[in-house]
């Protein structure tokens, strides 16, 4: 299943770059899914840069619709990768999520793009979620996009925070 989402914050994308390659700031965007075992690496790739976080989801966590096919810890690892600057500050990007003990798989392609005369960066993700289950992966799937109105809601307010603060 796809969808794409927007996340817009407010500063230029040099700044919003910035933001997501220090570790400090990665780790604050996991902090609040209580994850087990989590770490953080941002590396340099020319005027680019991957951040890698993994670490392990507790069924306690997972959603309700999830939760009954899981009986353990899920491990994941989450690459995000936006390559070197454009003239204008845009960079493409991309997610990559694996999932070690649950039948999900899940992507993305991204592009940051200067919004409003350069005054704030906007961030298009186009999600590729695919849950195999057989009859109710569909749902779960559907489940999961649902919630990303909620996901980008806290990443532009935890953005907006971050920026204002640094």
């Amino acid at each position: 299943m796809r969808k794409t989402v927007t996340i817009t914050y407010p500063a230029a994308p040099a700044r919003v770059a910035a933001m997501l390659a220090d570790p400090a700031y990665q780790r604050s965007r996991f902090e609040r899914f209580h994850l087990e075992d989590a770490s953080v690496d941002v590396a340099t790739r020319g005027r680019g840069f991957v951040a890698t976080v993994s670490g392990s989801v507790p069924p306690s966590r997972m959603p309700a619709a999830a939760a009954r096919f899981i009986r353990s810890a899920v491990s994941f690892g989450l690459t995000e990768s936006w390559g070197e600057p454009g003239d204008d500050g845009s960079r493409a990007g991309s997610l990559d999520v694996a999932i070690k003990g649950a039948p999900v798989k899940a992507g993305a392609t991204m592009s940051m793009r200067p919004d409003s005369g350069g005054a704030s960066t906007r961030l298009t993700i186009d999600v590729d979620l695919s849950v195999s289950v057989p009859l109710l992966g569909r749902s779960v799937e559907e489940k999961a996009l649902a919630r990303t109105g909620l996901v980008v809601s806290d990443e532009e307010r935890r953005g907006a925070a971050w920026l204002a603060a640094a």
